[in-house]
């Protein structure tokens, strides 16, 4: 009786290892094959670009699956050595031109609506255009000139990248 007992004591307690360990493993797939479906399904282009000579307005549309929300906008010159400025949901970072160089709180005032995930922040919605406003930060030397041509480049949350140039 007591073999019997110990055998089936051992029997559940392997039994809910694996079981646990089966879990585990089967929730962890589950997130890498929703995360990789929720990267095919986000698909975004610019439509279209308009410059004033201190901000850039960027229309964006979702051509997926899915509503795309940003983690990045990246906005940089024919160089990068002339303008390189890039848009997130904390802060504007200017990385050149070198006397510029910084981090400004991302707010309303320089990027319009704000990037991020969740209420509030941009979100282009399927088969609509939506757009956002990025305005340089205050530096002498920092602005659009016209002639150049501007890069921008969007980085969805899910990884998917959109780069878009044109002449100012």
């Amino acid at each position: 009786m007591l073999l019997i007992a110990m055998t089936l004591v051992a029997g559940f307690a392997v039994f809910g290892y694996v079981r646990l360990q089966a879990n585990v493993s089967e929730l962890s797939y589950a997130q890498s094959v929703g995360g990789t479906m929720s990267y095919l399904q986000e698909r975004f282009v610019v439509a279209q670009v308009t410059y004033t000579a201190s901000a850039v307005t960027v229309y964006i549309y979702t051509n997926g699956q899915i509503a795309t929300q940003f983690a990045q906008i990246e906005v940089y010159g024919p160089t990068r050595a002339t303008l390189d400025v890039t848009y997130d949901a904390n802060y504007v970072t200017v990385a050149n031109p070198a006397a510029c160089r910084g981090q400004t709180t991302a707010s309303i005032s320089n990027e319009n609506p704000l990037l991020g995930t969740g209420t509030g922040k941009l979100s282009v919605k399927v088969n609509y255009v939506t757009s956002v406003v990025l305005t340089l930060p205050a530096c002498a030397g920092l602005n659009f000139v016209a002639g150049n041509t501007y890069f921008i480049k969007l980085l969805g949350t899910f990884g998917n990248t959109a780069v878009y140039y044109q002449g100012m």
